[in-house]
């Protein structure tokens, strides 16, 4: 029992240090939209990867940070029996707490939850992919569907592989089919989807609302970035007609990277490709460095205030 009413402890730090982290980092997104669109497609990418995985990093530091520190310390916890303990060997007094447990077993749900459904996605997106494949003739790298509807996408996290209509093909000139293919080549060369799975992964603890929101936000400056590679490869203007050519006819979704946008993603997009200055793909790197160096000095500061941290935590919520 006293495992178990660890785990609920540990659990409920873990569950509301991920939360206040994550919350805090989509409203930093939304505060810094302007900001980050300035810096390009890049850096706004980069961003909402390290919303979604700062937070469980952040939390399982957290609690590994108050085990080491409950099991490495002279016990105090008989001498402080008036509050459940962040303890190893004595967090049994968490199971008395109706409250706590409840956050658990919720946060629990949700996480399974949505596990679930991303398995359930995956899987019918597998489906779809293998039904796709066994009528596919291969030409080069793509492989060519017979079908009256337009759809581009890249399949695969193992083996990225890029699918095309007929009806796609034949419906683009030859320097816009150029430019749809360099796409979603793009794609293949940065093992976006890996990057995407990645994302949907840490986000399965996290704020309510905040998987769809940083989803979007990466999905949308990965296709802009992409547009930009695509446009290197080929011509701006051929990847702008290729957009809204793929635009006017119907779209089909396999829950991948699609060429062809939401509608009113086309505009965004249109006008990225042809009118923003030409930036540097790494634009995005000074983000990182600068949430690793916060990271350390957060860490840092755990570990040389891991006893008053504790207490209070303890304190608070027990």
């Amino acid at each position: 029992m006293s495992a178990l009413g660890s785990a609920v402890g540990f659990g409920v730090v873990f569950l509301l240090v991920v939360i206040a982290a994550s919350a805090i980092g989509c409203g930093l997104l939304a505060l810094g939209a302007r900001a980050l669109a300035a810096r390009g497609p890049a850096a706004e990418r980069r961003a909402a990867m390290l919303a979604a995985i700062v937070p469980p990093i952040a939390g399982a530091l957290v609690v590994a940070a108050l085990a080491l520190h409950s099991a490495t310390t002279i016990d105090h916890c008989e001498a402080h029996d008036h509050h459940a303990h962040l303890c190893v060997a004595h967090g049994g007094a968490w199971l008395a707490r109706p409250w706590a447990v409840a956050v658990a077993a919720a946060a629990m749900v949700v996480s399974v939850g949505r596990a679930a459904l991303l398995l359930m996605t995956l899987l019918g997106a597998r489906a779809r992919v293998r039904a796709l494949a066994a009528v596919a003739e291969t030409i080069d790298d793509v492989r060519i569907v017979d079908s009256p509807r337009r759809f581009c996408f890249v399949t695969g996290v193992r083996r990225p592989t890029i699918y095309a209509s007929t009806a796609a093909l034949r419906a683009l000139a030859d320097d816009e089919r150029a430019a749809m293919l360099a796409h979603e080549r793009a794609h293949v060369r940065a093992r976006d989807l890996l990057w995407r799975r990645a994302l949907e992964v840490a986000t399965l603890v996290a704020a309510p609302l905040a998987p769809g929101f940083l989803a979007r936000r990466w999905d949308d400056a990965t296709e802009r970035l992409r547009d930009r590679d695509a446009a290197r490869a080929t011509d701006p203007a051929a990847v702008a007609h290729a957009l809204i050519a793929m635009c006017r006819g119907e779209a089909a979704w396999a829950a991948s990277m699609n060429y062809a946008p939401p509608v009113h993603a086309l505009t965004r997009r249109v006008e990225a490709v042809l009118a923003t200055p030409d930036v540097e793909p790494r634009a995005g790197r000074g983000l990182a460095i600068g949430a690793a160096a916060l990271g350390v000095t957060v860490a840092g500061a755990l570990v040389a205030f891991v006893d008053p941290i504790h207490h209070a935590l303890e304190t608070l919520l027990g």
